[in-house]
């Protein structure tokens, strides 16, 4: 995707995660946000109404139908692609997405639904998600994804360990070595490999 493309649905992002927060987004607070200059902004926002993804009120920004769908598709191949893959070259290549979650990520049908939750729940840029092998130990976080074959994700669900539970990180082996998380009160141990394709969005503060 392109710089400007990414940079518009970060705008968009912002304004559902304002308008949820029970804020009234407008040009100044999206450029605080972004970091980004007022000018900038109201440029995009202009193609953003132009394009039916946003509509303006009372100096205010709002959402349209089309404006939440392109949130959420944002969010969905941003984590396909940061976090599965490495790269965006397989996006183009998906017609299904929920076929293509099932059958190539292991996600059953209850998880997928958990993950779309999440994905919508998601307070924040999804920009700010990071691998769940990232997290130092007294960090805690949401996991918004987990995308590790059939078998390890059902394991996982099996240990509580599902897309919008909160999990807090004990200890951390060094050189990559395994994780271990306290979720739902219990303690489970993870190897990198599979913590490093746990999106998790920080709380702040100490476990």
């Amino acid at each position: 995707m392109s710089e400007k493309v990414d940079t518009l649905d970060c705008a968009l992002e912002v304004i559902m995660t304002l308008e949820r927060r029970g804020l009234r987004p407008d040009d100044a607070s999206i450029a605080e946000e972004l970091g980004k200059p007022i000018a900038e902004v109201q440029k995009m926002m202009e193609e953003a109404i132009q394009r039916g993804l946003a509509v303006k009120k009372d100096g205010h920004y709002e959402l349209t139908g089309e404006g939440l769908k392109r949130v959420l598709r944002h969010r969905e191949l941003f984590i396909h692609d940061r976090f599965v893959h490495g790269e965006d070259r397989w996006s183009a290549k998906v017609r299904d997405w929920g076929r293509h979650w099932r059958h190539r990520h292991g996600l059953t049908k209850d998880l997928l639904e958990s993950f779309y939750k999440a994905l919508a729940d998601l307070d924040g840029r999804v920009e700010e998600l990071k691998p769940l092998s990232d997290m130092e130990p007294g960090e805690r976080g949401v996991v918004v994804s987990i995308a590790c074959g059939l078998g390890a994700a059902r394991r996982l669900a099996e240990m509580g360990l599902t897309p919008g539970v909160q999990v807090a990180v004990v200890r951390k082996a060094p050189l990559r070595g395994p994780v271990e998380v306290e979720v739902r009160g219990t303690r489970v141990v993870l190897g990198y490999g599979l913590a490093s394709r746990i999106a998790v969005k920080g709380l702040g503060g100490s476990a």
